[in-house]
């Protein structure tokens, strides 16, 4: 689809920011004063003549320094002449030398060529007999290129080591946005000291620490003190940085950061056997919509799969809390991303027994890896447009502080087995877009918003629950729980699950996409082979 241009009134702007500087420290270039702009007329004057004496010289020989000695007085006044309107129609005498770059220096030198070609035009028009010889005229003009471009290149250099340079403009960050605005919302406040009481003594382990979320609970529960925090992470850079910020903070308690994949159950099950976590914060995932769409079976494993496995390792070691983050995608789907999100929401509500299982639903995390925001950042930095896939995609948002709020206060929550906070109404895209633009853009920019068309996987609106759950009011005033019956049993998905995990296996991913979004788990045959026995039947 054509991108759409959007009509932003950058009008309404209006941010409270430091204009731009240029080196001489002004927001915009200083037209240079009318003694420099005389001073430098009267030395390209001189450059120009001292340019004529110079190539009859290599030409002829002899030093000719007076007008009256050189023969062709006429031809040099008309040639200074001529230069100096060129130069002056071009903008050279009102440029100062510290704020010419290199296209400027190549536009005057341009300018001088054109000034030459006219000056010999007109010098054979009115005193044709004065012409010299094509060497001079060309040496001259070559000179003369030299000296007056070269005088501004050394007045450009000798300044700038006089004027403090400035620093170049810091990169537009969304730290420095205030999105409660927007949000229109209280921030969420858990309950510290009781949360505090039950990590008391006990190991706390979280899958996905390096990733944005992740990261941000893990600052989050090294203020709440826990036994033991275990820290896994498939990415060795993000577990890096984690550590690097995690090992400058006081805690009492045992740190470990542990590079593994969670979808490998022999790593995960000796990292079980040393630690014995009592509680797992799951937030391991793939979370980009259209590259999962070209990525079933990695999304299908690694979502799901994996939430399987760490669920069996949780009731096999004993651990006493399981939190799975789960998102609002995962409500009746239409993307490969919400249907596996739905498939572990499914497993997560299967398992009965002494722990406790609960699901936490996000909406879209403002600032986290994956979301709009960095995405919209960069547009800006770079300029614009900023695109936006259509004028009426609407979200609910969440900041990384109420999704590390929502995951920590649910570890005290019974009433329901999932949850999610109260987020309003949803949020046009485009809106969130102009509040960027907004904050980010500097004064000079007129930035776009263009719309490109709902990629595959997307849809227009989303919800928080679907129409079998039930909201409930929780302990906490900002959480909303969610009650609903099982949709499967356990068995009936184990078996399901095994038949999606042989598609994945051999990579049958049209099969695979269209098993993922079946709400009634009927398993198609798959042709019988020695290595994969046909044992599903719909």
């Amino acid at each position: 689809m054509k991108p759409i241009p959007h009509a932003y009134d950058r009008g309404a702007r209006t941010p409270s920011r430091q204009p731009e500087l240029t080196v001489a420290g002004s927001t915009a270039r200083k037209a240079p004063t009318w003694r420099s702009t005389a001073l430098f007329l009267a030395v390209d004057a001189t450059v120009i003549y001292i340019a004529f004496v110079a190539a009859m010289k290599i030409r002829l020989g002899t030093w000719s320094v007076f007008p009256s000695e050189t023969g062709i007085t006429t031809t040099i006044a008309i040639t200074v002449f001529t230069y100096l309107v060129v130069l002056t129609l071009a903008g050279l005498y009102s440029s100062r030398p510290e704020s010419m770059h290199l296209d400027e220096f190549l536009r005057y030198g341009m300018a001088l060529l054109i000034g030459w070609t006219f000056s010999l035009a007109i010098a054979y028009l009115v005193v044709p007999e004065q012409i010299p010889g094509r060497s001079i005229t060309a040496g001259q003009c070559a000179f003369s290129l030299v000296g007056i471009l070269g005088i501004r290149a050394v007045v450009r250099y000798w300044r700038e080591g006089r004027v403090p340079q400035p620093s170049a403009p810091p990169r537009p960050s969304v730290d420095d946005i205030d999105f409660a605005p927007l949000l229109n919302r209280a921030p969420i406040v858990i309950d510290r000291d009781d949360i505090r009481n039950y990590l008391s003594g006990r190991t706390v382990l979280v899958t996905g620490a390096g990733g944005s979320i992740g990261a941000k609970l893990c600052r989050r529960l090294i203020e709440l003190n826990p036994f033991r925090l275990v820290m896994v992470d498939v990415s060795e850079y993000n577990l890096f940085q984690l550590e690097n910020t995690l090992r400058n903070l006081r805690f009492q308690g045992e740190l470990d950061f542990r590079i593994a994949d969670v979808r490998d159950g022999a790593i995960m099950k000796t990292m079980f056997s040393a630690f014995h976590p009592d509680v797992v914060f799951h937030a391991a995932a793939y979370k980009h919509v259209p590259l999962m769409e070209r990525h079933p079976v990695e999304a299908f494993t690694n979502n799901t799969l994996s939430t399987v496995s760490l669920l069996r390792l949780c009731e096999e070691y004993d651990a006493q809390q399981f939190v799975f983050v789960s998102t609002d995608k995962a409500v009746d789907p239409t993307s490969v991303l919400g249907a596996t999100k739905r498939l572990s929401e499914w497993y997560v509500r299967a398992v009965n027994g002494p722990m406790r299982c609960k699901t936490v639903r996000f909406g879209n995390v403002l600032a986290s890896h994956g979301s709009v925001v960095p995405f919209f950042r960069d547009q800006i930095e770079r300029g614009g447009p900023v695109t936006v896939t259509h004028p009426d995609m609407r979200r609910f948002f969440m900041t990384t502080d109420e999704a590390c709020s929502l995951i920590l206060q649910t570890v005290l929550l019974e009433s329901a087995p999932v949850y999610t906070i109260r987020m309003g109404n949803q949020m046009r895209i485009v809106s969130l877009a102009e509040y960027m633009i907004s904050h980010l853009a500097r004064p000079d920019q007129d930035i776009s918003i263009e719309f490109t068309g709902i990629r595959p996987g997307e849809k227009l609106d989303e919800a928080l629950w679907t129409e079998s759950e039930t909201p409930i009011p929780t302990s906490h005033k900002d959480i909303v729980g969610l009650t609903s019956d099982a949709p499967f049993s356990r068995s009936e998905l184990d078996n399901y699950f095994g038949y999606l995990e042989q598609l994945c296996t051999r990579n049958m991913t049209a099969e695979l996409r269209k098993a993922l979004f079946q709400t009634k788990l009927s398993a198609t045959p798959i042709k019988q082979s020695a290595d994969f026995p046909d044992k599903f039947v719909g």
